[in-house]
């Protein structure tokens, strides 16, 4: 049998991989690892103890591997590949010179341009042989990230989980974790279906415990996204089998079902510490899932009616990357179900939907930017599924990824989270090697500098500090009580909301009408800041 995690030997370019190449690829699967596990155990604000670490750990990583890889120019990508993330990158930068809050918006947009150097990073190196490493680094990390939130299902409790949302494990969220195992799939199903024993086996055990985890969650975006996994997988290589040309073992195929049985089984079966307020919480959310009159669903619908709203109002650039909660209020009134006004923080940092997100935000060029990158990619998956072989096999995953990508960016944030975010673009770049099978062998001198890439890294090195200076911030403020402790907390990230709001609402007016008058200007419609600025007249 082919050996997906070892391709043929003719093709296999590993060892023959410079040093800083080879660093390149597990310092983004080290820092992949990091981004799964990393949490503070409080902060003042609960969903940025979480994704605070997460984004430092992504943008560290990434910027770490350029300088060792120097990716630029990048090698192995097709046109309309290039001009969708060029087109993408320059929109980002134009739309976030018109956000309200330029703090929020710098921060999404640095993780955009951080998620596409990943991206043409390991392309680069999956072009240099090291497609093997970033597939096992992304399984290992599927493989971290559901064993935290299996870990708290059935009742380990620790500071880092957030236990609000279980099973959400060092994610803070469980339909973060189920999303995240979600994308595991296709990754944990090319290896037991392609690979030799050693590898195939623990995909298998990977396989089992990631069904299991996205079962646990009750996640409707993760439970559609699996379907979306399956279905293009099966459809792909059905065809693929039909016409003689795919070299898996009939018994590989028939273990990889048991797999998924098994965690089927071992979620409905297995006594766990989540309390379900429903009798049967599973056959509740399959029945619910695609109800839209009421509950969550309902709450989506109006969500929705309203972004569109707004990205109608702002067409061309949109609001501003990381915008759309300070800008929400213009078209949605007090009665929809997305706020919260008792809270600080009235609204979710996204709205319900990746697609939401970027046409609000990013406008309708951004849409058209990601939507061609998809099908860029996608066709790449297709071509390599009609050519069949192992080249079919690794089609299959990259669609099946694609698919899972798009199904559940519809009803989630998920490209907008870190860590989602890189293992994206660690298993697209390997699969994208896999799928067209093409190496290009390396020499002994380094690659060369340039002009480009001196840019690069240089942006993305102030990136990956103004991110240390937000967890820096966070870890100062510990809980959010300690009024020393977050006047130094602002000191060392001034732009954070959460920061300056807590400040500005228990501390002396007489020494917090700065943060206030911050929190005002941060987010001048939302009730807390303006309740703050009136009690220390602030105008």
């Amino acid at each position: 049998m082919s050996d997906i995690a070892a391709l043929p030997p003719s093709l296999d370019h590993t060892a023959a991989a410079r040093w800083p190449t080879r660093a390149a690829a597990h310092v983004l699967g080290i820092g992949l690892l990091l981004a799964v596990v990393a949490a503070l155990p409080a902060s003042p604000s609960d969903l940025d103890r979480h994704q605070l670490p997460k984004e430092t750990a992504v943008h560290l990583a990434v910027w770490l591997a350029v300088a060792l890889a120097r990716p630029f120019p990048v090698t192995g990508l097709r046109r309309a590949t290039s001009w969708s993330l060029l087109l993408l990158f320059v929109i980002t930068v134009a739309a976030t010179a018109g956000a309200t809050n330029l703090w929020m918006a710098a921060r999404a947009a640095a993780l955009t341009i951080t998620g596409i150097a990943a991206l043409l990073t390991a392309r680069q190196l999956a072009t240099a042989g090291l497609a093997d490493t970033l597939l096992g680094w992304a399984a290992i990390g599927a493989a971290t990230g559901t064993a935290t939130g299996l870990a708290q299902a059935y009742g380990l409790s620790s500071p880092f989980f957030a236990a609000t949302r279980a099973p959400g494990g060092t994610f803070g969220n469980r339909n973060f974790m189920a999303h995240f195992a979600t994308l595991g799939l296709p990754v944990a199903g090319v290896i037991a279906l392609g690979a030799r024993r050693r590898h195939a086996i623990p995909a298998l055990l990977l396989s089992t415990a990631l069904v299991t985890a996205i079962i646990l969650s009750r996640s409707r975006a993760a439970w559609l996204g699996t379907v979306a996994v399956a279905g293009t997988t099966a459809l792909v290589l059905l065809q693929a089998k039909r016409r003689g040309e795919l070299p898996i073992v009939q018994g590989r195929s028939g273990l990889l079902l048991a797999a998924v049985a098994l965690g089927v089984i071992a979620a409905l079966t297995i006594p766990n510490a989540l309390e379900w307020k429903a009798r049967s919480p599973y056959a509740e959310t399959l029945g619910d899932i695609a109800n839209h009159r009421e509950g969550s669903g309902h709450g989506r619908m109006v969500q929705y009616r309203n972004t569109l709203k707004l990205a109608l109002a702002h067409p061309v650039l949109g609001v501003g990357p990381g915008n759309w909660p300070i800008r929400y209020g213009d078209v949605a009134p007090s009665s929809d179900p997305s706020w919260a006004f008792g809270d600080p923080v009235p609204l979710n940092p996204w709205p319900s939907s990746d697609w939401m997100a970027v046409i609000s935000e990013r406008g309708i060029g951004a849409v058209a930017a990601l939507a061609f990158l998809g099908f860029a990619l996608a066709w790449r998956g297709v071509t390599a599924a009609m050519a069949g072989g192992v080249r079919a096999l690794n089609g299959a995953a990259l669609l099946a990824l694609l698919a899972a990508v798009a199904v559940m960016g519809v009803f989630d944030a998920v490209l907008l989270l870190p860590t989602p975010l890189l293992f994206v673009a660690l298993a697209t770049g390997a699969l994208l090697q896999r799928a067209d099978g093409t190496l290009l062998a390396e020499d002994d001198a380094p690659r060369p500098r340039t002009v480009l890439g001196a840019a690069v890294t240089l942006l993305l090195c102030l990136i990956a500090l103004r991110s240390v200076s937000q967890t820096a911030a966070y870890l100062v403020a510990g809980n959010g009580r300690d009024l020393r402790r977050l006047t130094w907390a602002a000191r060392i990230d001034p732009g954070s909301y959460p920061i300056r709001i807590a400040l500005a609402e228990r501390g002396n007016c007489a020494s917090v009408r700065d943060d206030a008058a911050a929190a005002l200007r941060m987010a001048p419609n939302w009730p807390a800041p303006r309740a703050a600025a009136r009690r220390c007249g602030v105008r």
